[in-house]
């Protein structure tokens, strides 16, 4: 069974929820988006943002596969830095569709629709 990181833009979050909760109830430990951060959404708060960005790195440090929700291939400004950060670190990354920026595509080792990604990481 590999650990996981589940990566995307505050606009799929309820699709990440969902595979972190599929994940869950496999015993697959997954890490996810910290879209809120205390008392409320980081959105407008730069501070927040840069803490919540810093506190990925050592998750993925422990993860084996970095999965990126990319809805019609979008992907944020956040998700690339992650990605890049799970490339310069050896980890397996996967895609849900192909990614449209062409450089953060090249990183990516698969693509993969979630429900197959949850088959995938859980065996």
């Amino acid at each position: 069974m590999k650990t996981v990181f589940v990566a995307s833009s505050r606009k799929f979050y309820d699709i990440v929820k969902n595979i972190k909760s599929n994940l869950d109830k496999l015993g697959v430990k997954a890490y996810y988006p910290y879209f809120e951060f205390g008392d409320g959404f980081i959105e407008n708060d730069e501070e927040k943002k840069k803490q919540v960005t810093l506190k990925h790195f050592p998750e993925i440090d422990k993860i084996d596969v970095f999965y990126i929700v990319a809805k019609d291939g979008y992907v944020g400004c956040s998700v690339i830095i992650e990605m890049a950060y799970a490339y310069a670190k050896g980890k397996e990354i996967i895609s849900s569709e192909p990614i449209i920026e062409l450089a953060a595509r090249a990183l990516v080792n698969k693509v993969m629709a979630p429900e197959k990604f949850v088959n995938y990481v859980s065996k």
